[in-house]
């Protein structure tokens, strides 16, 4: 069986033998931007700027779900939009609800600081308390973020709104092959992360983000589903 880092390999050159790669981007990239515009326009736009952002993310489970089946010299056409919609708004109420359990037991930690008169910085234990509330909520948000890459590949894969809801499936999957999965988010984390901080050098890089930041996206998705089919083929030999 072929390595996982060989898959991610290919799920990276792969991208670039797509010759309409640059617009499929471009499209992603543009459709950020005007979401997030439409905010900083007013605040009324939240619902289009949310729907807006659930096209991007149906393209992306679109891409994974590619990836998943092996289709690494093609990126998928910006096609059937409401299908991109439904799906891409699905995940997103999936991952949102995460964040607001993740926001609940930060409300938790306030109101109990506030409760004991920690909060104030001359209390003794103020520090403890800001120091292991941060602690465990980056941590928390770490966690779910990984998981959620994971989850995400199922979701892509099975096309069903309950497969985002296959929580048990997918820890048993990280808990068997946590390598492969583990190497794909990483990896694609990276890409992410270069593609915000390196165009800030120069005011014509910033201008850039948001078409980078998309194409970073793409490759981590090709890559967690790349691992998530290796993962399972490794498993499969296991037993």
């Amino acid at each position: 069986m072929t390595s996982p880092i060989l898959d991610l390999d290919g799920a990276l050159k792969g991208l670039f033998k797509d010759r309409d790669w640059p617009f499929k981007i471009m499209m992603g990239g543009f459709i950020n931007c005007a979401a997030l515009a439409l905010l900083k326009v007013n605040t009324g736009f939240v619902p289009v700027s949310f729907g807006m952002l659930g096209l991007t993310y149906g393209y992306l489970l679109r891409t994974m779900r590619q990836s998943i089946k092996g289709e690494l010299e093609v990126l998928p056409d910006w096609s059937d939009i409401t299908d991109l919609l439904v799906s891409g708004l699905s995940w997103l109420s999936i991952c949102l609800g995460f964040g607001f359990f993740t926001l609940s037991l930060l409300v938790v930690s306030l109101l109990a600081a506030d409760n004991n008169k920690i909060l104030k910085m001359e209390s003794p234990s103020f520090f403890l308390w800001a120091a292991s509330t941060f602690v465990v909520t980056y941590g928390l948000i770490f966690c779910f973020k990984f998981f959620l890459a994971v989850l995400m590949a199922n979701f892509a894969e099975d096309e069903k709104m309950l497969a985002g809801f296959a929580w048990f499936k997918v820890i048993r999957r990280i808990s068997r092959r946590p390598l492969p999965l583990l190497i794909a988010w990483l990896a694609g984390l990276t890409f992410s992360f270069s593609a915000v901080l390196f165009p800030t050098i120069s005011v014509v890089g910033m201008l850039l983000v948001p078409f980078l930041s998309f194409l970073a996206d793409v490759i981590a998705v090709r890559m967690i589903g790349q691992a998530w089919i290796a993962s399972a083929q490794e498993t499969q030999v296991q037993n």
